[in-house]
């Protein structure tokens, strides 16, 4: 198994994250929520994650940072090579109990074969651009 976690791992800009949201397979468990993209093999062959905690989430940066190491060591470890040929985004949403690092790691191991497996959704814009309404007579 190869245990290095380099820069081709993670996903680095807003396009890469819009290109998960814009195109997502995901599943929802309790603390997190996993989207998954397939995407070419030759821009990554093990396939790449992303993590995301609001502010909103989780207050302490601290609690935020520590989080997304929980969730990079576990792709490290174990998730790289299921996810071969996708990008991945994990977004929490809501901070789990301190103690519950086992407990993230088994969602995220069920909710990533329940992602991959789904049916592709086109991402749904927030606010924005508005239906077109009736000319008022």
């Amino acid at each position: 198994m190869d245990a290095t976690f380099g820069p081709g791992h993670r996903l680095h800009d807003g396009r890469d994250y819009s290109r998960v949201f814009n195109r997502q397979q995901k599943a929802a468990g309790r603390h997190v929520v996993v989207l998954v993209r397939p995407h070419a093999a030759k821009e990554a062959p093990d396939g790449r994650i992303g993590v995301m905690v609001a502010t909103k989430t989780a207050r302490l940066a601290v609690r935020r940072h520590q989080l997304k190491r929980w969730v990079r060591e576990l792709f490290r470890r174990e998730l790289k090579t299921q996810a071969a040929g996708h990008d991945v985004v994990v977004l929490f949403r809501c901070d789990p109990p301190a103690d519950a690092h086992a407990l993230i790691d088994q969602e995220i191991r069920q909710l990533l074969p329940k992602a991959i497996h789904s049916t592709a959704q086109p991402g749904q814009r927030r606010g924005g651009s508005r239906p077109p309404t009736s000319p008022q007579r």
